[in-house]
């Protein structure tokens, strides 16, 4: 005996949502949006995001996203990783749609990419005003940042670079925890970072011919 055909039923929608990230010194943590050129929310910014194509994999779904909406080529897209899905009926106003979320820590933006260029804005206390559900997912791709920070090497790397002072690492920490870090520990975790070396890499300016800042490499 064989089961009897099942009704027809609708299938939510796949979005990649991608959160894009960048640190430096200078600037501090960043999240770039692009401007929505469709309804809903035309106009607004948001962020970059597509809907899955059927033989799409996700993490190429989220490339896209940040090629086509937000103008970051593949070659500025220094780490990827998926933050987690987002659901519920009312998160867009078209359609049910699921949305897979990623990070991508960017070194900056391609200006010849296919889309138009990001809106790179400083990552403060408090929600940006995005559409969609895109406040709460921009919040949860950074407290995995904040998490993942040094556990994670190959997304701190992305992060700081492949060499960096002490004093990069006390402002990522700054940027992301809100307080500064104890400049002690800050070291000694350093020091004992068994993914991490000190290196004799040169600073680019030592101001009145202090003490060089102490640099970092990665072991791999």
């Amino acid at each position: 005996m064989t089961d009897a055909p099942t009704a027809a039923r609708d299938q939510p929608l796949i979005a990649i949502d991608v959160v894009p990230v960048s640190f430096s010194v200078a600037e501090g943590l960043g999240v770039a949006t692009a401007r929505r050129a469709y309804d809903p929310y035309v106009g607004r910014e948001a962020l970059p995001g597509v809907l899955l194509d059927a033989a799409e994999r996700l993490a190429d779904g989220a490339r896209r996203a940040l090629r086509t909406k937000a103008g970051i080529g593949d070659g500025a897209v220094r780490h990827l990783a998926q933050v987690g899905a987002f659901d519920g009926p009312s998160r867009d106003p078209r359609d049910t749609a699921i949305s897979i979320a990623f990070v991508a820590v960017v070194g900056a933006a391609d200006p010849g990419a296919d889309g138009g260029p990001a809106v790179w804005r400083p990552l403060a206390e408090g929600d940006l005003g995005l559409p969609f559900d895109h406040d709460a997912i921009v919040r949860a791709a950074v407290d995995q940042v904040r998490t993942r920070l040094w556990r994670d090497v190959p997304m701190t790397r992305a992060l700081l670079g492949h060499v960096f002072p002490t004093s990069a690492a006390a402002a990522l920490h700054t940027a992301l925890h809100g307080t500064a870090p104890d400049a002690g520990n800050l070291n000694r975790a350093l020091r004992t970072n068994p993914a991490l070396v000190r290196t004799d890499a040169a600073p680019t300016s030592t101001a009145r011919g202090g003490r060089p800042p102490a640099t970092w490499t990665w072991t791999d």
